[in-house]
């Protein structure tokens, strides 16, 4: 009984690193983005949800896109009430 006991605690152990090592990688899946820059350095998607652009490279030329439509492809951080899209690539629509 005993044993028993131990074997569970160490593979419960074992399933709780798992989910705690795996829980960032998880969330860092790329989405995509389409909508409109605005003055604020937002994006402002079709669904109508604003985005604040990041601090990356791509995020600071996008940035500059003011009043275009783009496509954009990268991670969203939430903080507070607001999401951060971390630009890894974007394209200008002729829409």
């Amino acid at each position: 009984m005993e044993k028993n006991k131990r074997i569970f605690f160490i593979g419960l152990c074992a399933i709780l690193m798992v989910v705690l090592l795996c829980g960032p990688v998880i969330s860092d899946e790329s989405i995509v983005i389409i909508g409109t820059v605005n003055e604020y350095s937002q994006i402002v998607a079709d669904d109508d949800q604003v985005y604040e652009i990041g601090d990356t490279e791509g995020g600071e030329e996008l940035a500059q896109l003011v009043d275009r439509r783009v496509i954009v492809t990268g991670t969203v951080i939430e903080e507070e009430d607001t999401k951060v899209v971390m630009v890894t690539s974007y394209e200008v629509t002729k829409e």
